[in-house]
């Protein structure tokens, strides 16, 4: 749903094919509730699973935590293990 609202536009490669992709999506700012410390292994979408974050079932909330993180995880190349903790939006 939240890709709805975004523009289609085209994309043309370079052997002059046109394709209708998506604009990039704006990444909204959401209000930090709590930060969880990333110890080996850590999951974005199990942390969005666990009691005191979205609970169960909330695996469907990952993307709400990769918008909250997004800077850091694209400064360490998108590994989750080299952040210190991860930002959880209310």
């Amino acid at each position: 749903m939240r890709y709805l609202t975004i523009d289609t536009i085209s994309f043309t490669d370079k052997d002059g094919n046109t394709f209708p992709v998506k604009d990039i999506r704006p990444i909204p700012s959401e209000p930090v509730s709590l930060a969880v410390p990333v110890v080996a292994e850590t999951m974005l979408d199990e942390v969005a699973s666990r009691n005191g974050v979205y609970g169960e079932f909330g695996e469907d909330q990952t993307y709400r935590l990769f918008d909250a993180n997004v800077t850091k995880l694209l400064e360490n190349n998108f590994d989750v293990s080299k952040l210190a903790e991860i930002k959880v939006p209310l």
